[in-house]
């Protein structure tokens, strides 16, 4: 028995840094929720400048992930990642620590409040893209080859669950115990982070035994090179990208397209919310079987077909159980072309590597998605005035939604074109 229980923990210093990652996303997760929600209900609730106050606020924690992440990825490489994710707590708590004395013993007006919670946004991301590829960085030197898949999908189990739970717990912290107390949650949630990260045993000297220290902007280069040089990490990229742009469009689309053309009530769009998450949570539990079968890289690109698949009849004005079930088996899709990311990153990424290619996934996914979220929110109205002016019948907001899963359907087949081309050249070599 006790063998099986540490089994499913693949190792003590696993189980400690998976638990900080938990810890750690509860916080970031737990603070957003609650920023947009003090924001819309308390600071600027009657406001015409509330708009512009939540935009600020998205594109704080947004920048990072566009200038900073890549940089960070560098910096990672040439210093202890171990020291990197305890020192990024370490800001995260004292940048909390700093606003809450402040915010309590000074009398604050409204437009310095927003300051002070902006900044608190931009600390935390900035922090967030060092400790992630410092996460990345650790894990493949942690997790065994063989368990890297099994080990993903414990993360994302979590990730999943840390997600939903901190969607509602971080609105109702604020109404039951107002900004300060729900924004201490987050320091103790950092703290206990910093505090299991610092427990692991012995990983200081191995990753200081396998640690070199490349020039920055020499290594940077190396890295960027490296990530569209290695086929299966260019894979990773394009699918990243496409996976990003559709992911902005549904990000303006979804929630119109539920309520104009599909006609649910906010209690039935709620269910379909869910659904995503429900289906993510399963995945995290049967991918395994799944890549019995497939290949991490032939997962990734099914995965991606598979979205593209869901989302399409999504679009096409399904009755409600039907589009609970397409978007379930959105987040089960999703799941597993998430899960298997980190093992394709540390099959394919030298040692001393890891930070600055894990760190160009996020600049690509947050570019992406940004421009997708344009494109959709400038060019709607157009193309509802075009419809109208023609009289042509059809649904403005499903057409965006079929547009974007065509996006994922026609990457994922050159994906798969490519691989079974690969394939062919590589069974023609004597």
């Amino acid at each position: 028995m006790k063998k099986r229980f540490a089994d499913f923990f693949i190792s003590r210093n696993f189980s400690l840094l998976w638990l900080g990652q938990a810890l750690s996303s509860f916080g970031e997760f737990v603070f957003e929720a609650t920023v947009i929600v003090w924001l819309v209900t308390d600071l600027f609730r009657e406001s015409a400048f509330l708009p512009t106050a939540v935009g600020l606020g998205v594109a704080a924690s947004a920048i990072p992930r566009v200038l900073v992440a890549p940089l960070a990825g560098a910096w990672v490489d040439r210093m202890t990642p171990l020291y990197v994710m305890i020192g990024a707590d370490a800001i995260r708590v004292l940048n909390f620590l700093v606003f809450i004395v402040i915010y309590s013993l000074s009398g604050l007006d409204q437009m310095q409040v927003l300051t002070g919670v902006l900044l608190l946004l931009l600390i935390n991301s900035v922090a967030a893209q060092f400790f992630n590829p410092s996460r990345q960085a650790i894990m493949q030197v942690v997790i065994p080859s063989e368990r890297r898949v099994e080990a993903s999908a414990k993360a994302m189990f979590s990730l999943t669950g840390i997600s939903v739970l901190s969607a509602s717990l971080g609105p109702a912290l604020f109404v039951w115990v107002g900004p300060v107390w729900a924004l201490l949650i987050n320091v103790l949630a950092f703290t206990c982070s910093a505090l299991c990260i610092a427990s692991t045993r012995s990983l200081r000297t191995t990753l200081l035994a396998e640690q070199e220290r490349p020039p920055f902007w020499g290594g940077l280069l190396a890295g960027l090179r490296f990530s569209w040089g290695h086929s299966s990490i260019r894979t990773l990229l394009i699918g990243v990208a496409l996976y990003g742009f559709s992911l902005g469009v549904n990000n303006v689309a979804l929630s119109l397209y539920a309520f104009k053309t599909l006609g649910l009530s906010p209690y039935e769009y709620g269910l379909i919310l869910a659904a995503f998450p429900v289906g993510g949570l399963i995945a995290a539990l049967l991918v395994r079987p799944l890549l019995k079968s497939l290949s991490i890289r032939q997962a990734f690109t099914v995965s991606l077909l598979c979205m593209g698949l869901s989302y399409l009849s999504y679009s096409l004005h399904p009755p409600f159980s039907l589009a609970w079930a397409m978007m379930f088996c959105c987040g089960l899709f999703f799941s597993v072309f998430a899960i298997v990311q980190g093992p394709m990153l540390q099959e394919a990424v030298p040692a001393g590597y890891m930070g600055r290619v894990s760190a160009t996934i996020t600049p690509v996914l947050a570019i992406a998605s940004l421009t997708g979220t344009l494109v959709c929110s400038q060019t709607l109205n157009m193309a509802q005035g075009l419809m109208a002016y023609f009289d042509v019948p059809l649904d403005v907001y499903g057409i965006y939604i079929f547009f974007a899963a065509g996006l994922l359907l026609l990457g994922g087949g050159l994906m798969l074109i490519g691989q079974r081309t690969s394939k062919g050249q590589l069974a023609a070599t004597p």
